[in-house]
């Protein structure tokens, strides 16, 4: 029975919640957002190939930095359309408003000081409030629509920074056209498109709103999540990584280090500036969220060995493979390790292994019982991968003296195949059709068992699963 310190893992919401006031919020924030998105960008679409390549160039970025989000929740990745409503909201909504509400406080901000002060300093005092407030806002709105999903820091991370990552793709696109505009009758709209995209995404794209609201949507979710602390330091810790966000975005925004980008003549600056000036304003915020990411990490592990605590089959997960489970570099080394042992085939069937293990943890937390049909056949489904690897548990680290050597081991004969000879499977499931047939008297060793299930290696290393009860022992 799983004690209710443990997240229900297994158990994953839909941002489609009918029932929940917040889903009708949203619903209708994207409605006003995606009408006035749908306008921006016909008007953008005016200049064709400039507003075509922007598209291709920011998602060209923005798809494999989406997979590196949502591959870093290691144990229990969020469900996809969760992570759509995210991007949809950064993307749809927060643009959307965040162009108006920029531009009424700047306003504002001219009248009350100076328009020189407002055009320097404007974008770093007013942008970093309204922007990050509207991200935060979609963070809140998700974790009112299925709070089940916010089991911790690293959930609100995963869903701030896929918020972030959809501002940004869209705010890119606009400043890309917005440069080919600023050359009154180009004919390429080409070069002043990559030559943006050379410095918002290649020398910058480490430190803009994927880790502003990967910082605030981290501060938001140990605020909720962490009941076990007292309010005051959930309090204190939100603030923090709330404060963090937006400073990060308002040293990003302001003049401060411009000297960096200072040339003689009046020549742009080069890559290799753009590149030192966004390391001198963003990696310090960077090294931040790089190291709440790793303890929220931990945390997720624990939960995971909460999950797997009690398993009676000890084959299930080994304690040297939830430690090499508990950062993507390691599971990377383990399946490197396994390659050097066994050759690619290995290493696959170690990165097989490993998502089998996560899947069980899954199950396992919404299971009621440790007789759980469900897990019954994950346990299998690992004793099986088990059996092809041939020598038991995966290589934990890239360190480790004692690698198995994959396929090595010397056939020893156990049995015999009964009178009329046995039918073969490929996988211990008894719904899947047979794929061969052995003869009566062959000689085989049993090599791993899954219940009444037996795999069985001949002389020739042919391997296969059948009826083990039908064995005859020799």
């Amino acid at each position: 029975m799983m004690t209710p310190s443990v997240p229900r893992w297994g158990r994953q919401a839909s941002a489609v919640q009918p029932r929940q006031p917040a889903f009708w919020l949203f619903c209708g924030l994207l409605a006003v957002g995606g009408l006035l998105f749908v306008d921006e960008q016909s008007v953008m679409a005016g200049l064709a190939t400039a507003w075509l390549l922007s598209w291709a160039l920011v998602l060209a970025y923005a798809v494999p930095v989406a997979l590196v989000i949502y591959r870093l929740d290691l144990f229990e990745r969020e469900p996809k359309l969760m992570l759509a409503a995210a991007v949809v909201w950064g993307g749809v909504i927060a643009t959307s408003l965040a162009t108006y509400a920029n531009e009424a406080w700047l306003s504002v901000m001219a009248k009350l000081t100076s328009p020189d002060f407002a055009a320097q300093w404007g974008a770093a005092i007013v942008g970093p409030g309204v922007e990050e407030t509207l991200k935060l806002m979609g963070v809140v709105t998700l974790f009112l629509i299925a709070s089940s999903e916010f089991d911790g820091a690293l959930d609100g991370f995963v869903y701030g920074a896929m918020v972030g990552l959809g501002f940004a793709v869209v705010e890119d696109v606009s400043y890309f056209i917005n440069a080919v505009a600023a050359v009154p009758g180009a004919v390429d709209q080409s070069g002043p498109v990559l030559g943006t995209f050379l410095i918002r995404i290649v020398a910058g794209g480490l430190y803009g709103h994927v880790l502003f609201a990967g910082l605030t949507g981290m501060g938001f979710a140990y605020l909720a999540t962490q009941r076990a602390a007292s309010m005051s330091r959930r309090v204190a810790a939100a603030g923090l990584c709330i404060a963090a966000g937006v400073s990060a975005h308002a040293v990003w925004n302001s003049p401060w280090m411009d000297s960096v980008l200072w040339t003689s003549g009046g020549a742009s600056p080069s890559i290799d500036q753009w590149i030192e000036y966004g390391a001198l304003k963003g990696l310090p915020f960077l090294i931040l969220l790089g190291v709440l990411v790793t303890l929220a990490s931990r945390n997720e592990e624990r939960n995971f060995r909460a999950i797997v605590a009690g398993e009676p089959d000890p084959m299930v997960v080994t304690e040297s493979e939830i430690r090499s489970l508990g950062s993507l570099w390691s599971r990377w080394s383990a399946r490197a390790a396994a390659g050097r042992a066994g050759g690619r085939g290995a290493a696959r069937l170690v990165g097989r292994l490993q998502g089998a293990q996560i899947e069980y943890a899954m199950i396992r937390s919404a299971a009621d019982h440790l007789h759980d049909q469900a897990l019954e056949a994950q346990r299998v489904k690992i004793r099986s991968i088990r059996a092809q690897l041939g020598s038991g548990p995966m290589p934990p680290r890239t360190d480790t003296p004692d690698l198995p050597h994959f396929g090595s081991r010397v056939w020893t004969p156990t049995h015999h195949i009964p009178e009329g000879g046995i039918a073969v499977w490929n996988a211990p499931e008894a719904s899947r059709q047979p794929v061969a047939r052995i003869s009566e008297g062959v000689a085989v060793g049993v090599v791993a068992r899954a219940g009444a299930w037996a795999q069985v290696r001949d002389a020739e290393g042919r391997m296969g699963w059948v009826d083990g009860r039908l064995l005859v022992g020799r």
